[in-house]
């Protein structure tokens, strides 16, 4: 999920209320009957990825993982309708930066599932799900952060998560989230190090393994119709099996501990009221809800994002053209801080068919 410029640096270098209701476009088709499940898909644990950059638009190898990750997705819904599932709906949890339309190919989506979208931003881990779905399963996941799995990270590359003494992969914090519902977590696919840990906090959860992690770098591939032929499998035994299944259990209140990768960011993120200091990495905080929670910890995270900028300037100093790339920042800094009047009005945004933007979750 919402993998940063730094995370592609660093890789390659070594609610206490339910949301409105809203129903989702539906691709083709009625609603069939049976469970209605919500598929949140990633990125990092695609089959077929083994390179940050595939994950990462707009480089060229976007597309292919795109193709990759539709095929993961399709999976995913060939297994669910196998074992009688109902309606199927899909969000985008990844946020390559294709703020255009979604990660996943939406020409080749399994008809026999709708894709999620609003008329307004919106945050899927929150507000996604909703006491209408039975189950939710998540697909091409990735490691929590600090752990050796291909592109472990957890929301970005700056932060590790742990709430009342559970540490969080992005799957715990769908869950957590989902739990407000009465919603458990059913299927989840990834590589192997995420194997483990879905294991440790989700025992009864089906896991299609796609990929052995040789690092945070790099991963060994299983051949893409063995690793789609994985989460077909777990996708079709885990909607069987329904009925074993409870919502991930975390009792009230919630007491937050985020731990960053260097004391400037956790300096950064400090600023933020309510965080008391752990240690020289580590900031903590409780609140009554679980979203209050996600939602302060996501601008600590802001904050911290601005230890970024550092290896950018880096970057930019190597070059040989380095003095007029920075004076050129500089005319920027002053314009924007001093005479907005003279700056290009922005391009309006892409609308949808009908004149409307639409919005797909993590753009």
């Amino acid at each position: 999920m919402r993998p940063s410029l730094s995370l592609l640096v660093c890789l390659t270098a070594t609610a206490s209320s339910a949301p409105a209701p809203f129903r989702p476009e539906v691709r083709g088709g009625q609603p069939a009957a049976g469970p209605k499940v919500l598929l949140y898909y990633d990125m990092e644990g695609t089959s077929g990825v083994n390179r940050p950059r595939q994950v990462l638009y707009p480089n060229p190898e976007y597309l292919e993982a795109r193709r990759f990750l539709t095929g993961d997705v399709n999976a995913a819904i060939r297994g669910l309708k196998a074992g009688g599932a109902g309606e199927i709906v899909v969000t985008d949890a990844h946020g390559s930066g294709n703020d255009k339309e979604p990660d996943v190919l939406l020409d080749q989506l399994d008809k026999r599932a709708s894709f999620l979208f609003r008329d307004h931003p919106y945050e899927p881990y929150l507000e996604a799900p909703d006491s209408s779905y039975r189950a939710i399963v998540c697909v091409a996941m990735h490691a929590r952060a600090h752990s050796p799995g291909f592109m472990a990270h957890t929301v970005t590359v700056e932060p590790a998560y742990r709430v009342n003494g559970t540490v969080l992969t992005e799957t715990t914090i769908i869950a957590i989230s989902a739990a407000r519902f009465g919603i458990p977590v059913i299927m989840v696919s990834g590589d192997n190090v995420l194997k483990d840990q879905i294991k440790e906090q989700f025992p009864n959860a089906e896991y299609a393994v796609v990929k052995t992690a040789r690092g945070r770098a790099n991963a060994d591939l299983l051949p893409l119709a063995t690793a789609q032929g994985n989460i077909e499998r777990a996708a079709k035994a885990a909607i069987q099996k329904l009925a074993t299944f409870k919502p991930f259990a975390v009792t009230k209140p919630f007491h937050f501990e985020v731990w960053y990768l260097n004391r400037r960011q956790a300096d950064l993120a400090s600023s933020i009221a309510g965080t008391q200091r752990v240690d020289s990495l580590t900031l903590s905080y409780t609140v009554p809800d679980f979203a209050e929670g996600y939602r302060k910890s996501e601008e600590m995270t802001g904050m911290a994002r601005l230890e970024e900028d550092r290896f950018l300037v880096q970057a930019v100093r190597q070059r040989p053209d380095a003095d007029r790339i920075m004076n050129a920042y500089l005319d920027l800094l002053i314009t924007n801080w001093l005479e907005p009047e003279k700056l290009p009005k922005p391009a309006a945004p892409v609308a949808a068919a009908g004149g409307k933007k639409r919005y797909h979750g993590s753009n």
